[in-house]
């Protein structure tokens, strides 16, 4: 029972990576600062929780309690970046359609290191706290990048000065 104590302890260690300061996620064009507070999680991690390659993450980052994750899709889609304001006064009506009992619902465009980014919030009836999606979208050379932060109301509410230091030190490489 303790052999197989330590290989669970070995395997869930080594899912994180463990890194702090600014990083460059992955293959993508981007940085992004750790600082101490958010690990990256490597790849046979990603393959294992996203066994479907088409919905795939190249990129997945957790806060320190585990419980706010934030996915990163560098999809072929092309977008411009004069095109991102657009995403985000019609994206919100594709969602409605897409996901039912929606409780709430805002768009907005806001600017992160010089780049525009489309920013749509959801929250969703969970099963014991309300769900929460948060998706950022931007044009990076040429095709959409979507950062999806999803955890549960409390633990967002719980980790979100983690996430927003995250978030604001995006910074693209193009």
């Amino acid at each position: 029972m303790k052999r197989v104590l330590t290989l669970a302890a070995l395997s869930l260690s080594t899912a994180v990576l463990a890194q702090s300061g600014t990083i460059k996620v992955g293959d993508l064009p981007l940085s992004v600062d750790l600082g101490g507070k958010i690990s990256m999680l490597n790849d046979a991690w990603i393959r294992k929780a996203y066994p479907r390659f088409d919905g795939r993450p190249d990129a997945v980052f957790r806060t320190e309690d585990g419980r706010v994750t934030t996915t990163f899709q560098w999809r072929e889609a092309k977008l411009a970046p004069a095109e991102v304001e657009r995403l985000a006064a019609e994206y919100p009506a594709v969602l409605k359609s897409q996901v039912p009992g929606l409780k709430s619902l805002k768009a907005s465009v806001l600017q992160l290191n010089g780049k525009n980014w489309a920013q749509v919030i959801l929250t969703a009836p969970g099963q014991k706290d309300d769900l929460r999606r948060e998706m950022l979208m931007t044009s990076l050379a040429g095709r959409m990048l979507v950062v999806t932060i999803q955890s549960n109301v409390k633990d967002f509410s719980k980790n979100e000065a983690q996430v927003r230091a995250f978030t604001s030190s995006l910074k693209a490489l193009e």
